[in-house]
């Protein structure tokens, strides 16, 4: 934050009585003491925050689901076995293994199985899933310009050079205290899976064999029309079962406060004629920073199309307190009132380092180095 200004102050008075309305600001015969309060606008060069999230990916969470051939009822395609289905069975005869793989113990329930030669089974109960999954991550550094109203007081000691010029030393206090917030997302996330159903298609071939009428079904004992143990064709379909979507965003919701004193000291000089007094300094300043600034992050989920709900929270904050050394330049223009007192006007930069933040894993820096311009009444003495 900065220091202020030089309030200009009546020159020359009558040594006593009423001041005339005709007083000009010519320089007293003597040095004097003068002090001057006021409040100015500071802005100071900025607030710069990158902060670091806690959310990630693997933190949303959805299920597994299940992956199982399902074929314990049918049977590998490949290998001999008894095979049940959902609309009839192919099962091992006394002579299957022996005797090349052939078998009358069969059966099936409806005409349409049969097809140009060839007799298809359904059947068997396996389970699939397919998952997707996108995350972004995104930097959101910000900045934003802290500014405020700050009052300043200031005293001066003024040795008049001549008729018009006045030279004197000036030290100063200000005090600022201002804040920034902001909110956004740095994060968002999409998980998804599809379930599915698995349905075999086993065709197997005649091999010139017209099947009895269905339904039919063949015995371990038979005798009977022989097909194969061993399906010619085993299929699969995929049919949509089930699913589940789950979506993310994080808020981080950033709040900074500082506390600026700053203590300025040096050289002034100062040309008066009539009622106008124009005035420069220029000096060193130090700038006592007392800051704090909070983050919280909240991840929200939600599943499968519903509201978004508060799943997770962290807190990080800091602190601290930095004695900052810099700069000052300013310019001022006043009217004298009377003999004891005037009013001013500045325009001043103060130049300082900047402060280094951090809050957790999340860091940042406030620049000092910034315009100001306010006014005042100052009062001789």
């Amino acid at each position: 934050m900065s220091v202020a200004a030089t309030l200009p102050l009546a020159a020359g008075a009558p040594a006593a009585g009423k001041v005339p309305a005709e007083i000009v600001a010519t320089s007293p015969a003597r040095g004097h003491w003068r002090v001057t309060a006021g409040v100015m606008q500071r802005s100071l060069g900025g607030f710069d925050w990158a902060p670091a999230t806690h959310s990630l990916p693997g933190l949303l969470l959805i299920g597994a689901g299940s992956s199982n051939a399902g074929i314990g009822a049918i049977g590998a395609a490949g290998s001999y076995a008894d095979r049940v289905y959902t609309d009839g069975f192919v099962k091992l005869d006394g002579g299957t293994v022996a005797l090349g793989g052939d078998t009358w113990n069969w059966g099936y329930t409806d005409g349409s199985q049969v097809d140009a030669g060839f007799l298809s089974f359904h059947g068997g109960n396996g389970t699939a899933v397919s998952v997707m999954a996108d995350s972004t991550l995104r930097a959101g550094r910000w900045s934003d310009q802290p500014e405020a109203v700050a009052p300043y007081v200031q005293l001066e000691w003024i040795e008049p050079l001549n008729e018009h010029l006045n030279f004197g030393w000036l030290g100063g206090f200000s005090f600022l205290t201002s804040d920034v917030s902001r909110a956004g997302s740095t994060f968002s996330a999409s998980k998804g899976r599809t379930d599915y159903d698995i349905r075999y298609t086993d065709r197997y071939d005649l091999g010139g064999v017209v099947p009895p009428g269905a339904p039919y079904s063949g015995s371990l004992a038979g005798p009977g029309p022989l097909i194969s143990n061993l399906p010619e064709q085993r299929s699969a379909a995929y049919p949509v079962s089930g699913g589940e979507t789950a979506s993310a965003y994080n808020r981080i919701q950033t709040d900074f406060s500082v506390n600026l004193w700053t203590l300025s000291l040096g050289p002034s000089i100062e040309y008066t004629r009539g009622r106008i007094a124009i005035g420069a300094s220029a000096g060193a300043t130090v700038a006592i920073a007392d800051w704090s600034v909070r983050q919280t992050e909240s991840l929200y989920v939600s599943r499968n199309g519903g509201r978004a709900r508060r799943q997770q929270g962290w807190s990080d904050s800091g602190s601290g307190i930095a004695a900052i050394p810099g700069l000052f330049v300013q310019g001022s223009v006043g009217i004298v009132l009377s003999e004891r007192w005037s009013l001013s006007a500045f325009g001043r930069y103060d130049y300082a380092g900047d402060v280094e933040l951090t809050a957790g894993d999340s860091s940042g820096s406030l620049e000092l180095s910034g315009w100001s311009v306010g006014g005042g009444v100052t009062c001789r003495f």
